[in-house]
């Protein structure tokens, strides 16, 4: 959705932009050469591998870039540090890189075995490890309703409850193949992709601090500044549109989100689920 994002933002020599979600720095890349390197960027994300990974992409704009590691959620502080006025233009991309994805240290994914981790910055937080062997059954069974939407939590929270008396859940695919061996998924997933998704949730707050990221980016984006989400599951497209919808200075652009062309589904399978929306900052 690359050419949405530029379409939206129409970025501007001599303008502020924020990638809340820096990343690989895609997205901050494209935005710099369609604004000829002539406009100012500013890189957040919390995790300190992603950090590095973008400063190495975008070395020959280091310029025109500032990189903050640190959360959305404290937007308004990042600004106020910085003494930033008045951006352009502030993109989320709530999804994840590929490398994220393929960086087993950090345990994201459940393909590649690596330590039950999913917090996005390692150095605080609880982990997944120590939700998994820590928290009750009725804990774990409501974190896995709430934020992976499942029927019969209770059941796989048991059984894993169950399982951490003989042996601690330690690695991302000890507990994928547990699940796949406990649990059905009736859709054509992984049956551990929604439980993943709720303890990694749940592990960085990720809700909460979206509701944050957006109410403080609705503060300070200059008028006709524009808000770009792009969200991968209901849970967040739900809040994203809540906020366009009832936040008195902030008009949304779209009527319906805009989703992934059948090219770029095969292409990146990841996008399949990409919903994006649109706002603008109103007087």
């Amino acid at each position: 959705m690359v050419d949405k994002v530029i379409e939206y933002f129409n970025p501007q020599p001599g303008c502020i932009y924020i990638d809340a979600t820096c990343g690989t720095g895609h997205y901050s890349r494209v935005i710099l050469e369609k604004a000829s390197g002539k406009c100012k960027i500013v890189c957040i994300d919390k995790d300190p591998r992603a950090i590095m990974r973008a400063k190495e992409y975008l070395k020959e704009f280091s310029e025109n870039i500032v990189f903050i590691r640190n959360g959305f959620e404290n937007l308004l502080e990042v600004m106020r540090k910085l003494k930033i006025n008045a951006p352009s233009g502030i993109l989320f991309d709530l999804g994840f890189s590929c490398e994220q994805i393929s960086d087993s240290s950090a345990g994201f994914g459940f393909r590649q075995d690596g330590p039950l981790d999913m917090r996005f910055n390692p150095e605080s937080g609880i982990s997944a490890m120590d939700v998994i062997n820590k928290f009750s059954a009725l804990e774990l069974a409501e974190i896995f309703r709430k934020y992976g939407e499942l029927n019969n939590s209770l059941r796989i929270a048991r059984l894993i409850c169950e399982e951490r008396k003989r042996r601690k859940f330690e690695t991302t695919r000890q507990l994928s193949d547990f699940i796949a061996a406990h649990y059905s998924s009736r859709k054509n997933i992984h049956p551990a992709t929604k439980i993943f998704q709720a303890i990694r949730i749940y592990v960085n707050d990720e809700l909460e601090n979206l509701f944050k990221g957006l109410n403080s980016a609705a503060e300070i984006l200059a008028e006709g500044g524009r808000i770009i989400v792009i969200s991968y599951h209901s849970l967040e497209d739900r809040i994203v549109k809540k906020f366009m919808k009832e936040t008195p200075n902030i008009r949304a652009l779209l009527k319906k989100p805009i989703v992934p062309d059948e090219y770029e589904k095969r292409s990146n399978p990841s996008s399949r689920s990409a919903k994006m929306r649109v706002a603008e900052v109103i007087l």
